[in-house]
């Protein structure tokens, strides 16, 4: 089966001259699309771009080898030294392969069959990057055809509605989706300005184009079992310290506990030394924190973790383990690449968190639903579950959002979003404090810094370029 339509084939064929002439005119389009492309990618390794007359699209992007199918030769140009030509392709194209992007939906022959043959070929990592027309602008570039032979006149109509289902069909999901440019003219100053207010919230329906990234859905089940490391950061618990005994005794699972004791002033370190040697059936590690905050304290930990599944657990106990097993099983039989346990969803205990912490994490939580485009309850938990194998990704953007995270809460949601995980709620009881007092002070100072990250981040991941 030919991969393009014929009224495509026949159309960038034909016109070749006048659609790179278009091209050269448009570039400011094509290299606006380019970048914030290349701004979703993050430290790729290889690329495979499906194209139909926009190679130029892989100008800005940065790997170490681009492949690129493209519908006619007359536009194979090497904007890169590591961009490589193919007519086709096939499993070892495919297969190696950290991002596909098809920028070639609309000339596709059969999207559905090449979707799902992708879906097929790709590693359980890699992400199919989607450039698709918005429904209300797909009308008028319609209109305009007529007046302007900028491309062919017959095309697949594929509305953001059946695309979604088209996804789901293929064995895919959406894990992130943004949309870009507004004012497909160039006008000095104004163009670059002007598109980039109508990437916020709202304007945004009014841009030209999506982009919607997506992940395999692992249907097979992996029964393989993966050891687990609780990173437990302390800073003068001496008196929840022995409350683990019980807690870790009772697990039957394969669990190893590392604390990362924070230059304590009291006997935390004492407490935690005595239950390595009562409880000698069981992987207890000790590790210095490097004494400047929790979020330090906690990526030490990670790197010293040998499980495949990592769980950031406080030292204050206010989560229950029986809540944690269940969000384990939850990353294990689903989809998820990242769980951010929330405790705004069942009635938490009487004095477990002040009604101004109660408030400030809603209003975080409000600003973090609009940052990554779907319901976010709880930004604060510093229950946190994922793959080590994702930690890799995720610390080469950690303390890049504008200001030092002392929590780490904040890092490793944006990190995840950053590299296109899928994040998935979890809610957990919460419970009140068994000793010891809150590390959480200086609410206004945390408070600020915390608002500034939110706003900066939201400035690298959309409008910065």
């Amino acid at each position: 089966m030919e991969y393009y339509l014929k009224s495509s084939k026949q159309y960038y064929e034909k016109n070749s001259g006048s659609r790179l002439k278009f091209i050269e005119k448009k570039e400011f389009l094509f290299l606006e699309i380019s970048k914030f492309i290349n701004n979703c990618i993050n430290n790729s390794k290889e690329v495979f771009l499906f194209c139909a007359g926009n190679s130029i699209i892989s100008k800005n992007i940065k790997s170490e080898k681009i492949n690129i199918k493209e519908i006619n030769k007359d536009y194979e140009k090497n904007y890169d030294q590591s961009v490589i030509y193919k007519n086709d392709f096939e499993k070892k194209d495919i297969e190696n392969c950290d991002h596909l992007i098809i920028a070639d939906i609309e000339h596709q022959n059969n999207p559905a069959l090449n979707l799902l043959r992708l879906s097929n070929l790709i590693n359980d990592d890699a992400r199919i990057i989607i450039l698709s027309k918005n429904f209300f602008w797909m009308f008028i570039i319609k209109m305009l055809k007529f007046f302007f032979n900028f491309s062919p006149k017959q095309n697949n109509f594929l509305p953001s509605s059946y695309l979604t289902n088209l996804y789901s069909s293929c064995n895919l999901e959406i894990v992130r989706s943004e949309k870009i440019i507004a004012l497909p003219v160039k006008i000095p100053f104004i163009t670059s300005l002007f598109n980039k207010i109508f990437r916020l919230p709202v304007l945004n329906w009014f841009c030209v184009l999506n982009i919607t990234i997506l992940k395999k859905i692992n249907t097979l089940s992996d029964n393989q079992d993966k050891k687990v490391s609780f990173i437990v950061p302390c800073k003068n618990e001496e008196k929840n310290i022995p409350l683990f005994k019980n807690q870790i005794n009772n697990l039957n699972e394969n669990f190893e506990f590392l604390f990362g004791d924070d230059n304590s002033s009291d006997q935390t370190r004492r407490e935690i030394n005595k239950i390595k040697d009562e409880i000698k059936n069981k992987e207890i590690k000790f590790y210095e924190g490097p004494g400047i905050c929790k979020a330090q304290n906690v990526y030490k930990g990670i790197e010293f973790a040998n499980g495949q599944i990592i769980v950031i657990y406080d030292a204050d106990l206010t989560v229950s383990f029986e809540d944690i097993n269940f969000a384990i099983n939850i990353l294990n039989n689903s989809n998820a690449d990242f769980i951010n346990c929330t405790r705004m969803i069942y009635p938490q205990k009487e004095g477990a968190m002040k009604k101004f912490n109660f408030l400030g994490n809603s209003f975080f939580a409000f600003l973090f639903s609009i940052l990554f485009k779907k319901k976010i309850t709880d930004t604060l938990c510093g229950t946190k579950i994922f793959y080590k194998k994702d930690w890799y990704k995720i610390k080469k953007d950690i303390s890049n959002w504008g200001a030092k995270d002392l929590w780490g809460d904040f890092d490793l949601l944006i990190s995840a979003y950053k590299n296109n995980l899928k994040i998935l709620e979890v809610p957990v009881t919460y419970f009140e404090r068994a000793e010891g007092e809150t590390k959480m002070t200086n609410v206004i100072a945390n408070a600020s810094r915390m608002f500034w990250i939110v706003i900066y981040s939201f400035y690298k991941l959309r409008l910065k370029d």
